[in-house]
Order: structure tokens, then sequence, then C-alpha cells
């Protein structure tokens, strides 16, 4: 990686500096992800707080991009897919949830304001007849080229310190969390599903597992 550009809040080298043994025991279990040492895991903390500072960033960047063309930032990420992979027949709705790593159902429901707002068009999908497929307006295709110069920027910004080979593992890393992230995610929600049934029958089973 290139180095990285001067920011007014870099992330602390602490690699060679002696802190001790944290007062917390290490937040996971995995030998990959614990310091050197076995016995702490502040490296794999920082990756978490820099994970949450990088996703509030693209989120201000995302909105900035969606408000130039006069859209939220949902509307905006449909739109990109949609002018992506729409080719000739159009893009399911169901294909543009996979990519977004959203449900069917909110695709909906954005693409219909997309369409109220004359940027998308809707057609019965020839191989599936209760699937639609989705593609971009004149006026839709307009807004997005419209603000081109600007999207350069911005990634070109945000992703400046990447080099080729940087870029491919991030990539690939990147998609092989996809996965794990959603089980999680899938996994805490039946948590809070258990901790809810035991709260509510008095035993103290679930609120102790959570």
């Amino acid at each position: 990686m290139r180095a990285a550009r001067e920011s007014g809040r870099p992330t602390p080298d602490t690699s060679n500096c002696d802190f001790g043994q944290p007062v917390l025991p290490p937040t996971t279990s995995r030998l990959e992800l614990l310091d050197s040492d076995g016995a702490s895991d502040r490296q794999f903390r920082q990756l978490l707080y820099d994970f949450s500072a990088l996703g509030a960033h693209l989120e201000i960047a995302r909105a900035y991009l969606a408000s130039l063309a006069g859209l939220s930032s949902p509307q905006y990420s449909c739109a990109m897919i949609i002018a992506y992979y729409q080719g000739v027949m159009g893009v399911s709705v169901s294909d543009v949830a996979k990519h977004l790593h959203v449900t069917t159902a909110f695709v909906t429901s954005e693409a219909g304001k997309l369409e109220k707002a004359g940027l998308v068009k809707k057609r019965p999908n020839p191989n599936d007849g209760r699937g639609i497929l989705l593609r971009l307006t004149r006026l839709g295709e307009k807004r997005l080229r419209e603000i081109g110069p600007q999207r350069l920027k911005v990634n070109d910004s945000l992703f400046g310190a990447l080099s080729m080979q940087d870029f491919s593992n991030l990539s690939r890393i990147t998609r092989s969390l996809i996965d794990d992230f959603a089980a999680t995610i899938r996994m805490l929600k039946s948590l809070g599903t258990e901790r809810r049934r035991g709260s509510t029958s008095g035993s103290g089973l679930a609120g102790g597992a959570w």
C-alpha cells in the first residue's frame, strides 16, 4: 500500500508500545485474531474501530453523491446497480438485492420511488411470470451521468492509497467476510428473540446467554 495521506486523526501506531495486559480478556477466541503474545487482542479491536470509521465515512460520501442526483442514499445505490447490470433487457429485483445484500422487499420499495420520480421503468420478466425487470429511463441515466466527475473525484480520493494488489486483496477479503457478517446478524436476531421470550416467561437462561 502506498503511503497513506496525512489526516487529522491518524490511527495510532502502538506496535512498539508496552501497555501491559488489558484489564479485560480478549474479545475473540480465534488464535488468528490475537496479538503475537496470544493473550490480548488490541490489533483486532483496532480493526473493529477502523471498520466502523470506514463505514461512517463511506456513508457520508454516498449521501453526498446521492444528494447531487436528488436521491436518498438507498435510491442512489439501487440506481447505480441498475445502471451497471441492466443490459438490454433490464436487471431483476432479486439481482439488485443480491448485489446490495438487502431484501427484495427493500429494493421493490426503493425502485417504486425511483419509478415515481421518472428515473426507473419496470417491465415483466419474460423468464419469470412474477418477476420484474428494472431499467433506468433517459432521465435516470442523465442524472447519474451528470455527477460522474464528482463520483470519480470522491472514489479516487477514498481509495487513493491502494495499489492494484491492495485492491484485489481488499475485494477478496471483503467478499469472504460478507457471509460471516450476515450469519452473525441472523444469530443476534435469534438471540434477541430468545431473550425476549425468556423475559416474558421469567426464565433467566436467555438473558444469561445474551
